[in-house]
């Protein structure tokens, strides 16, 4: 994937995040409980509008049964997507 801007990003990983926890058949309240996040912060993030945090990533990759690399394409956590998080 060519060079993408945080925005990019965000949204990129917001279309992968709702995409694995559809394939694994939960409503988004479900996933933000079992995966312990907030639920607006998990809605946020699936419509691109808020980066998490590294650790909510990777609660969420387990819980969707995902590697972390998935959501951004393969590659490892990109800083831009770090830099939009906010806690």
């Amino acid at each position: 994937m060519g060079k993408r801007t945080a925005s990019d990003l965000l949204k990129f990983v917001g279309e992968r995040l709702m995409s694995a926890r559809v394939q694994c058949g939960l409503a988004l309240e479900e996933a933000a409980e079992e995966a312990g996040i907030d639920d607006e912060r998990l809605a946020a993030a699936e419509a691109g509008t808020l980066g998490l945090q590294e650790d909510e990533l990777e609660d969420l990759a387990e819980t969707y049964s995902q590697p972390l690399e998935w959501f951004f394409g393969g590659e490892s956590t990109p800083l831009p997507y770090l830099l939009g998080a906010s806690t």
